[in-house]
Order: C-alpha cells, then sequence, then structure tokens
C-alpha cells in the first residue's frame, strides 16, 4: 500500500474515524476499526512515530477542559485500535462501531476476548454469527461473561462453555469471514435479486482462487465466508490498489454485477 501519509484519502478517512473531527451525531466512521488498527501501525512505522506523536496527530485522548495544558493526551484509544491486530485474523473483521450492528460486534466487546487463544476467539466470535436470532446482540457483558466462565473451568473445551453460557451450538468448521459495509449498488442489487446470494458467490468463486463457503447480507453489511488462499489474494489485491478494504470489495463486485 502506499504511504499514509501520501494518501490523503485514506488519511482524512483515518482521522473521521478515530479522531473528533467531523464527528457529531449523524457520523458514520468511514472505517472500521480493524483497518484504523492497520492504518495507525503503518502510520507508527512509516513516520517512525512513537504513540505520543500519534494520538496528538490523530486528535485522541484530548485532555477534559480545566485540565492542565501540559496534561499528558490519554493512549487508552489509540491502544485499542491497536489490540485488535492482536485478535484472530480468521474473525477480526467482526470488530465494528456501535451502529453497525449484527454481524458487527463493538470492537471493545470483541477486546474482551484478547486472552483467549486465537482458535477460541473464532469459535465465539463465529458460533455468535452461526447462532440463532436470540443470540445476535450479544456484547461485552456477555465477552466478559465467556471469558471468566472459561478462566474458571479450564477442564471445559471452549465449545462446552459456549454451550453453557450462551445456550448455542457452537461451530464445527472455522473460517475466514470478512465483513463490510455495502454502498448504493451493491446494496440495490442485493435488495433487487432475490439469489443475489447465489450470484455474488459464483462471481467470487469466477474470479478469486480459493474457496467461498456462503454470503450473508443486511441492510447496510455483506459478510463473506471463505478460506485462507481467497482471503489472502483478496487482501493482496487490495494492498495493490492501495484502498481501504470496504472500497476495494465493493468495487471489486460492482464492476461484475449486471
Amino acid at each position: 500500500m502506499t504511504p499514509l501519509t501520501k494518501n490523503i484519502k485514506l488519511y482524512s478517512k483515518l482521522l473521521l474515524s478515530v479522531g473528533q473531527q467531523g464527528r457529531g451525531v449523524s457520523q458514520k466512521q468511514p472505517l472500521p476499526p480493524v483497518e484504523c488498527g492497520q492504518l495507525i501501525k503503518q502510520l507508527m512505522d512509516e513516520e517512525n512515530e512513537d504513540k505520543t506523536k500519534v494520538t496528538e496527530r490523530l486528535d485522541l485522548g484530548r485532555p477534559k477542559e480545566g485540565t492542565s495544558i501540559y496534561k499528558k493526551r490519554d493512549q487508552t484509544q489509540l491502544n485499542k485500535f491497536l489490540s485488535l491486530l492482536d485478535i484472530s485474523e480468521k474473525s477480526k473483521d467482526f470488530a465494528g462501531w456501535g451502529w453497525e450492528g449484527y454481524p458487527k460486534i463493538p470492537f471493545s466487546s470483541v477486546l474482551e476476548l484478547k486472552s483467549l487463544t486465537h482458535e477460541e476467539q473464532d469459535i465465539v466470535l463465529q458460533s455468535v454469527y452461526k447462532g440463532d436470532e436470540q443470540k445476535k446482540g450479544l456484547f461485552k457483558n456477555d465477552m466478559k461473561k465467556i471469558v471468566k466462565f472459561r478462566q474458571d473451568n479450564v477442564d471445559l473445551s471452549i465449545q462446552d462453555c459456549i454451550e453453557k453460557v450462551f445456550k448455542l451450538k457452537p461451530v464445527t468448521v472455522i473460517t475466514h469471514v470478512v465483513v463490510c459495509e455495502t454502498y448504493a449498488k451493491l446494496k440495490n442489487f442485493i435488495k433487487s435479486h432475490t439469489n443475489h446470494k447465489e450470484q455474488l458467490i459464483q462471481i467470487l468463486k469466477s474470479n478469486i482462487k480459493g474457496e467461498f463457503y456462503e454470503i450473508d447480507t443486511t441492510d447496510i453489511l455483506i459478510s463473506i465466508s471463505m478460506d485462507a488462499d481467497a482471503y489472502k489474494i483478496f487482501h493482496e489485491q487490495q494492498y495493490q490498489k492501495g484502498v481501504h478494504f470496504t472500497e476495494f470489495l465493493n468495487t471489486f463486485l460492482e464492476d461484475k454485477i449486471d
């Protein structure tokens, strides 16, 4: 990907996603939290800046009014974005903003799972994703509960913990899952084609090497389950384009739908 500081479009989207600029009641962050974490890490590496400088640049952790202007900025939010990079690659895309809804889970809730192994994280997140309608609103307290139960019952498998705590049937097959917002053209295609899932799967299989298993859609989101080969190719092409993943996936599909 091109250096962040030379890509004004991506840098502006990062600012709108994590800082105070442009924030308001109707503000919807243009980048998902995981991509924010990736771009922050990229910014730190390319500009050789530490957390203090990046926190100031992104306007994070601003001291409260009435406190000393010399007080250091709080790095909690910055650390949260960077911590997302430690979540399992297969399932980290479930981490979202509060306004998105299922199948996204607020990223602060996803971070509650960071003490679990990647395999355990995958099983929890993908079991919730595959769960029944009543279990699709699991959030921070639920994630804390499953982690605490796991720690207190080390002799049980994570599958047993999920069944006991969430009353869910755990998944048996873990895949790579990407979840992103749909733009206007793709959204209209989904709404106007009852067989859109089959058509989109066929487009993906015809243009990307690897296996694609299933697609799910909501009013604003699309989630795609795939194997490691397809996931790797997707992101290689995204990096070549130098755009964020939501834009890449929408453009990729929009170019090939009727």
